[in-house]
């Protein structure tokens, strides 16, 4: 069997499903997404993740089959990537967005240790999915085939239409505003469930606020970052009140 079909909740699970069905690694595999499913409205109109996966070796042994060069595909533009690994990075996802049927311009760049692939063109939505879960798994599919060509891990960091650049910002955005609400109130406040990669944002922005801690609660993917006032801050509010009151008021005893 050369390729098979999944389906699923989600993508990720059409995937697992697939790989059972092939008996191969996610590396080994080619991925199409067929369907993205759908939970609908109210359970109605609600549609399974559907996905096929063809082991690579199939497709190395149809392209050796081929009589001439293999011409790139039409649908994707990849300009040349500076690096070794940020060029099989970009080689990589050109292919498999590719063979998705998308329309795409693929860059690879190396920034430090971490390789960065952004894509971008018309009608990208569907590569991002609901919350990101497509571009995730995106994401994950290319690491995977990165380290097995390198023989290592190389992290591989793909963004569709600077979507998780948009996120990113928009978190830390959020993060701040939340933890200036704890500051004023003295009292923690839950965020919503987000990814591990969401959290770690939120984390890092906050990691030097010496009025607000984080921690996440929870399980996956409920799971979810509170913010908390760090031992031994005053509440902002609390600070005014005593800052009006003066150094030598007593505070008023509404009991008595």
């Amino acid at each position: 069997m050369k390729s098979a079909e999944g389906s699923g909740r989600t993508v990720e699970e059409a995937i697992r499903e697939a790989l059972k069905i092939l008996g191969a690694r996610r590396e080994d595999v080619d991925l199409m997404v067929l369907d993205e499913g759908s939970r609908g409205v109210l359970g109605l109109g609600s549609r399974s993740a559907r996905v096929r996966l063809t082991l690579l070796s199939a497709l190395d042994d149809d392209a050796a089959g081929t009589a001439g060069p293999t011409p790139p595909p039409a649908e994707v533009s990849a300009p040349e990537a500076v690096g070794g690994r940020a060029q099989e990075a970009q080689r990589i996802t050109s292919d498999i967005i590719a063979a998705m049927g998308f329309r795409a311009t693929v860059v690879g760049r190396e920034d430090d240790e971490l390789v960065q692939v952004s894509v971008g063109g018309p009608d990208l939505a569907p590569l991002i999915g609901r919350h990101g879960q497509t571009l995730e798994a995106l994401d994950l599919l290319v690491n995977l085939i990165m380290a097995h060509h390198q023989g290592q891990r190389v992290p591989v960091a793909v963004d569709v239409e600077r979507y998780r650049e948009r996120r990113r910002e928009a978190l830390q955005d959020l993060a701040l505003r939340f933890a200036e609400r704890v500051r004023r109130t003295g009292r923690p406040a839950a965020m919503k469930p987000m990814s591990a990669a969401e959290r770690r944002i939120v984390h890092t922005t906050l990691a030097d606020d010496p009025g607000v801690t984080t921690y996440s609660e929870g399980e996956d993917p409920d799971r979810r970052v509170v913010i908390a006032p760090r031992t031994g801050a005053r509440p902002a509010a609390a600070a005014s009140s005593a800052r009006e009151r003066g150094p030598h008021t007593q505070p008023r005893d509404d009991a008595q």
